[in-house]
């Protein structure tokens, strides 16, 4: 028998021991008990080329091979599923995303686009206030200082559409909050509150506090928000499961995580609702303000370990933004911002006594996921890298540099002498105004080598790619795919952002297949579409490589397969 020469419906045949299944299979799909999927008519990406035919048993991919090679494999006891041409690609990983940050609601339900203007954004603040009770807390955002021209950022502006209830509203970033003068109040900040370490009050020419609180700063006010019951984070969770993985996401890296967001994810994966491969960094910091209960956590991590699930990992801040707020730590000064703003930034951390916290996590086998987007953050992140290699040698985890929007060319070599991940964030797109605030705060020609993935490839370095959702609107790793290599919004435009740091499809798939695997220590396992390793993989509706590049973005995927399990369908129009 010739795969796909019979021609069948929705309908199942037995034809010579095998069993033939059309493309589609029920939700949850695996094979039945000792039998074995082999996916023929395929056209599948491997690292040894294009191969049309995959045989998954159980959780693994058994082997895979061109039509050639698949016509002397066994036929017996096999269940046939005919992919009719379609594209077949290894899941995708995000190795910078906040669902669960999303999920408990710590960014608010009051939301935001990005891209609206003040009027909008006053209009929304004043509905979510209207449909909110008496004195309740209204949280959200996400506000733009670029787009506030005309329309002062202060609490009085809020109090003009929400008097009584007090409103906590983060920026694109989450590096800043914009809070009205009921929420100050609560949060008891006065002209006579000093700036706590690591953060900023802005103040006007008295003193009084405006209404905007930079990094630490901003805890002042969101301690003062009511967390929302556990039972309620799973679920949201649990919806942002389904979503990634209806975008091809089989595994990321959750970027900040406390106490009670590993019990979600271990109960989630108790209830095998977790199937992605996860890996969550405790918070030792939030924008330079201690976690009291991190040394407590980090020391029960194992209790929360699951097949799928793990936080053997460290999130640190380094610094904050380079925006128009200067909390980017950089090596020169900025160009333009905010009158309060430090020429050259915030560093978060004391160099000597992170170098100390490195090496003592690396001694422990725990990763440590870096957040630092100015070049001075980068460079103090692979100093302490550094120093921990030096006192326990180089088979440690790899640690992970985060965002990376300025790196210094000097540093770029360090990352493959110290086994470091750097990670980019290519998701590059208007409405994406934050990147306006960049430009205008650090100017060119900075700007010029803004996220240097290509200069990273160059280097040698191990490139991973984190969306940082929810500070973009959407952590589609197709349109990062995309814009990794055009350096332009999805579908083209004419304004570019470091063009020069471009890279190829297949570099960009790489970031975001085998090496996510690599620093995440499962390539052994997953990350690429080989026999022995685990079948995770994608079912798309076109061939990125043969459609033009600014098509990328519009990719959709089919079905998401995960451990031989088929954990997402897309419904048929």
């Amino acid at each position: 028998m010739k795969f796909g020469s019979t021609k069948i419906g929705r309908r199942t045949l037995a034809i010579a021991g095998l069993t033939v299944l059309a493309c589609g299979l029920p939700h949850g799909a695996q094979a039945a008990p000792g039998r074995a999927l082999r996916f023929v008519n395929g056209h599948i990406y491997t690292p040894q080329g294009w191969r049309s035919t995959m045989e998954v048993r159980g959780e693994r991919i058994v082997r895979i091979g061109t039509r050639a090679q698949a016509r002397k494999w066994a036929r017996a006891a096999v269940q046939i599923v005919d992919l009719k041409g379609r594209t077949v690609f290894p899941g995708l990983y995000d190795m910078h995303v906040h669902p669960v940050l999303q999920a408990k609601g710590d960014e608010g339900r009051c939301r935001i686009p990005q891209d609206a203007g003040p009027q909008r954004l006053l209009e929304l603040v004043a509905a979510c206030t209207k449909a909110a009770k008496a004195g309740e807390w209204v949280s959200g955002g996400q506000w733009q200082a670029s787009l506030m021209a005309g329309t002062p950022i202060t609490a009085a502006t809020l109090d003009a559409v929400s008097p009584d209830n007090p409103v906590m509203l983060f920026d694109v970033s989450g590096h800043s909050v914009w809070a009205n003068s009921r929420a100050l109040a609560l949060a008891e900040i006065t002209a006579a509150t000093p700036n706590p370490e690591g953060g900023i009050i802005e103040r006007d020419e008295k003193g009084n506090p405006t209404g905007i609180l930079r990094e630490t700063a901003g805890r002042l006010i969101s301690i003062k928000v009511p967390a929302q019951p556990l039972a309620e984070t799973e679920r949201q969770l649990a919806g942002h499961l389904a979503m990634l993985a209806g975008f091809g996401v089989v595994g990321y890296v959750e970027a900040m995580a406390y106490r009670d967001d590993l019990e979600v994810y271990a109960a989630l994966a108790d209830k095998g609702v977790l199937r992605q491969h996860v890996q969550a960094c405790i918070a030792y910091s939030e924008s330079g303000r201690p976690n009291p209960a991190f040394d407590q956590t980090l020391a029960d991590r194992a209790k929360f370990a699951r097949a799928t699930f793990n936080a053997n990992c460290v999130k640190v801040f380094a610094d904050g933004v380079p925006t128009e707020s200067h909390t980017g730590a950089m090596l020169a000064d900025y160009q333009a911002g905010q009158p309060n703003a430090p020429a050259r930034g915030l560093l978060l951390f004391d160099p000597a006594a992170m170098a100390k916290d490195v090496a003592r996590w690396d001694k422990l086998g725990v990763t440590v996921l870096f957040h630092a987007a100015g070049d001075r953050a980068v460079r103090a992140s692979l100093d302490a890298i550094e120093a921990a290699r030096k006192a326990n040698g180089t088979g440690g985890p790899l640690h992970q540099v985060g965002h990376s929007t300025f790196v210094d060319p000097a540093d770029l070599p360090r990352f493959k002498a110290l086994r470091a991940a750097v990670e980019f964030s290519p998701y590059l797109w208007d409405p994406q105004p934050i990147n306006d605030d960049i430009t205008a705060a650090v100017g060119s020609p900075r700007m010029d080598r803004v996220w240097p993935i290509r200069e990273g490839f160059a280097a040698g370095a191990l490139v991973v790619a984190g969306s940082d959702w929810a500070v973009v609107p959407s952590p589609n790793p197709w349109i990062g795919i995309e814009t990794a290599i055009t350096r332009r919004n999805p579908g083209g435009s004419a304004r570019s952002y470091g063009l020069a740091e471009a890279v190829t499809l297949p570099q960009a798939i790489t970031m975001f297949t085998i090496n996510a695997a690599r620093r995440m220590g499962i390539a052994d396992k997953a990350g690429s579409l080989e026999a022995g390793k685990q079948a995770d993989f994608l079912v798309l509706d076109r061939d990125p490589f043969a459609v033009p590049v600014t098509d990328i973005h519009r990719t959709a995927v089919l079905e998401t397969w995960v451990g031989g399990k088929r954990i997402f369908a897309r419904a048929k129009d």
